[in-house]
């Protein structure tokens, strides 16, 4: 993920992935015409599927209003409704065959399940798992893909060849070992929706430090939705301080064991222990 600059004019090239579920809440985007990117398996339910809107089809005071949309995503304090910007060499048919490929496939149990993998609050977490391999595979015949999250724009480069088709699903398919993690897009999104906004480099290494706290409480017995989201809330305002206090070390083990609640856990936080964190947080060597 590297950070991208705002859009000082309206956009003239590309493509712009828009989410169907969420056009409520931009009800002018519905006039434009769109392509669905429909998997075979899915093609009775073509409206659900996400849909390319092409830039250069449109007529200039159409491409203004695509473009405010658009640049509108860092600030929403709604559901994605534009999800990516993309540039590609390839038409639009072409990309959406590509973009439909990897949305239906096995899920943990091996029964096929629909991937919203375009959604930045899933994609940002899922760019943190994925090997390069798989990245490059996601993204196939993609040059650049950009995303808003996190109040910021993303820009995601790809290699601009599509791999081989006759590969399904598979080169940029969740392995079972990462579906777990993948998963945790719900829980992450929490945890950021309750944090204050922050800067652009906090932003950058906040997937990866998500998924390597909800490993590690996962790891100790801590499993819950809910608990996840609230302990790695915890780990991301107090830092190291909190998540090596001697409260919650001698925690862990009864909390594996099912013998106490994480809200049980908090409650024995003073609020001196707070206190404590709060200035450890805030220390430059901290």
């Amino acid at each position: 993920m590297l950070p991208v600059p705002e859009v000082s004019t309206p956009l003239e090239r590309g493509f712009l992935l828009i989410e169907p579920a969420t056009l409520v809440h931009v009800p002018d985007l519905k006039q434009f015409g769109m392509r669905a990117c429909t998997p075979r398996v899915l093609a009775h339910r073509e409206e659900l599927m996400p849909r390319l809107l092409d830039i250069e089809s449109l007529a200039p005071e159409m491409r203004e209003t695509a473009t405010d949309y658009w640049l509108d995503e860092t600030e929403a304090e709604r559901p994605p409704v534009v999800c990516a910007w993309i540039d590609s060499d390839v038409g639009v048919d072409t990309l959406a065959e590509h973009i439909a490929r990897y949305l239906v496939g096995p899920g943990t149990t091996g029964q096929p399940v629909f991937w919203r993998y375009y959604d930045p609050r899933v994609l940002s977490l899922t760019l943190a798992i994925f090997d390069t391999a798989q990245r490059q595979a996601l993204l196939g015949p993609i040059k650049n893909w950009q995303f808003a999250w996190a109040g910021h724009r993303w820009s995601v480069p790809g290699p601009g060849v599509s791999s081989d088709a006759l590969d399904g699903y598979v080169p940029a398919w969740p392995r079972p070992e990462q579906w777990p993690r993948v998963d945790r897009s719900d829980v992450a999104a929490r945890v950021l929706n309750r944090l204050p906004r922050i800067t652009g480099d906090e932003a950058t290494h906040l997937p990866a430090e998500l998924d390597r706290i909800f490993r590690d409480a996962v790891q100790r017995g801590l499993t819950h939705a809910d608990d996840l989201a609230d302990y790695a809330w915890h780990c991301r305002k107090y830092g190291p301080a909190f998540e090596q206090h001697p409260v919650l070390v001698e925690a862990w083990p009864a909390l594996a064991r099912r013998e106490v609640t994480w809200p049980d856990v908090v409650a024995r936080f003073t609020p001196d222990d707070f206190l404590s964190f709060e200035k450890s947080s805030r220390s430059p060597t901290a």
